[in-house]
């Protein structure tokens, strides 16, 4: 399975560009992961006492709207769509990635953690 992870700045921008992935105007959760997050730094807690954690700093957010489209194949469509908005293709079967956007910060796939991963994918993100 090859996940097509992709970044807009909004859910509509993200419908607008993805209209075959959806069903009556929602996302088709058979072969899309909407509402993704990427991890920049996650929150840091004081669980000294565990009944009463404290927050000491919360989790930082790449901003965006992120989905991921699963397919059996690359979708060069996907991958191609204007302003570098596929951002990884992942294959789920190998655990790599078989394709990076160009102006994607390397140093982001050792430190960002993608949440949720999709099913079955094993990937290496940092954190």
């Amino acid at each position: 399975m090859f996940n097509h992870f992709m970044k807009f700045p909004d859910e509509a921008s993200a419908k607008g560009a993805l209209a075959a992935y959806l069903i009556a105007g929602a996302w088709d959760l058979s072969r899309v992961i909407p509402d993704q997050r990427v991890v920049l730094a996650r929150a840091e807690w004081d669980d000294s006492d565990p009944e009463d954690p404290v927050q000491l700093s919360p989790a930082v957010h790449m901003p965006g709207y992120f989905v991921t489209v699963s397919l059996a194949d690359i979708d060069a469509n996907l991958r191609d769509l204007p302003n570098h908005a596929c951002r990884l293709i992942g294959d789920s079967v190998a655990g790599g990635f078989v394709y990076t956007a160009p102006d994607l910060d390397e140093g982001l796939l050792e430190s960002a953690i993608i949440e949720p991963v999709p099913a079955g994918a094993s990937y290496a993100f940092g954190g």
